[in-house]
């Protein structure tokens, strides 16, 4: 009897490698390598298009905004080669990420290879063999609201720059682009360096000091706040134009001096009239997104945001991390269970909250489809148990993750 054969489809080599070892010998695991189709260049358009209306932008705005796809240069061969593997398989599975891109991906996969077999689109968060069986259990549809976002995006890209870019070349220098992000945030930066040079600057001092009192009571430091009644100016005092907007103690450097040398002299007694002790809490940071992971990244391992999606994404493939590319800081259960259990061990149940943390986004318009970026699997391996498979960056990195984790509950 004929054993049935599954084709599976992931974006990367080192994705495929890494599933293949959860699944049986009766799934193919390959990998497109990346998009199989884009958006193409306008020169490149077949000659009886060029003078058509999708002859400017190789997109039809008069009707609908209709893309031209064609084989991404250098593909032929990896799509021939996903062909013939369609032809000996009783099903296909999508397996590319659940995002934008990987929607996208799997959707042109669809248009290019036209399967004659049951398609499912196979979807998970982390690669690991309970996530990969998971997986297999819950297949779904394609996310064609997912399919049309990355679509928009490309075309938008396309218009804005092709418009916009020749004005640069023209009024700064050629060779610049413009772009649907890179262009606002221009902007921006633009009116506030506009506000800075608006800016006029006033002077203003202050008196601060440390106090050391005597026998075993800690040192503290204290600010000057007003004198004889009347508070000396802060920079709030000012407003953008250097006008005072109190009524306040403007110190110059003469006198600020000079009330600094006062509390000085051994002969001035100083005296704490009173204390007031104010209970405080302060919350662990949220599991890292995207965007707090390459901050973070950058501030402690001194690594670029490139550097840092690089390296993510490898830890990604090779089953130690979850999705890096997300925009919440929630975590599952499972994962919340995990860093518990994990914290409790390593420092005590007593140090560990008795209710789970939990997190959300501060967006309502941020994809929230993955959670934050945390260690893979049910129990998180500490960076001790994973140093003799990573090493550099990547164990640095990983480290990060795992200690973000943990700290959060």
């Amino acid at each position: 009897m004929a054993t049935s054969q599954k084709l599976v489809i992931v974006e990367s080599p080192a994705k495929a490698k890494t599933i293949s070892k959860y699944l049986g010998n009766e799934f193919t695991v390959l990998a497109s390598v990346g998009h199989i189709r884009e958006l193409v260049e306008p020169r490149d358009l077949p000659a009886d298009l060029k003078k058509g209306p999708f002859g400017k932008f190789a997109i039809n705005i008069e009707n609908n905004f209709e893309p031209y796809y064609a084989i991404s240069a250098g593909k032929s061969k990896t799509v021939s080669e996903l062909k013939k593997a369609l032809t000996t398989a009783d099903e296909l599975y999508l397996a590319t990420d659940e995002d934008r891109e990987g929607e996208a991906i799997a959707w042109h996969l669809l248009q290019v290879l036209k399967p004659k077999v049951p398609v499912k689109r196979m979807v998970f968060h982390e690669i690991t063999k309970e996530a990969i069986t998971a997986a297999l259990d819950h297949t779904r549809e394609l996310d064609n609201d997912l399919v049309q976002a990355q679509e928009t995006r490309r075309i938008v890209d396309r218009l804005f720059g092709y418009e916009i870019s020749p004005v640069l070349w023209r009024k700064i220098n050629r060779g610049l682009s413009a772009g649907r992000v890179q262009s606002p945030a221009v902007r921006l930066v633009v009116e506030r360096e506009r506000e800075r040079m608006a800016f006029v600057s006033a002077s203003y001092y202050d008196v601060a000091a440390t106090f050391s009192p005597a026998g075993n009571e800690p040192s503290f430091e204290a600010k000057l706040l007003s004198v004889d009644g009347k508070r000396i100016a802060t920079g709030q005092s000012f407003d953008d134009n250097g006008r005072m907007t109190a009524d306040v103690l403007l110190l110059d450097e003469a006198t600020a001096k000079a009330l600094a040398s006062g509390a000085t002299d051994p002969s001035v007694k100083v005296s704490v009239t009173s204390v007031e002790a104010k209970p405080s809490t302060r919350r662990p940071a949220a599991p890292f997104t995207t965007s707090t992971l390459q901050q973070e990244a950058s501030r402690k391992l001194r690594m670029s945001a490139k550097q840092t999606m690089d390296t993510a994404q490898g830890l990604y493939q090779e089953g130690f991390i979850t999705y890096m590319r997300t925009d919440s800081p929630s975590l599952s259960q499972q994962a919340i269970n995990a860093a518990r259990s994990q914290a409790a061990s390593m420092f005590g149940q007593d140090l560990v909250a008795d209710k789970p943390r939990l997190y959300s986004g501060k967006s309502k318009n941020a994809q929230e489809a993955h959670e934050a970026i945390r260690p893979a699997g049910e129990v998180f391996k500490t960076p001790a148990e994973v140093s003799s498979q990573l090493s550099g960056r990547a164990l640095d990195l990983y480290e990060l993750i795992w200690k973000r984790t943990v700290a959060s509950q």
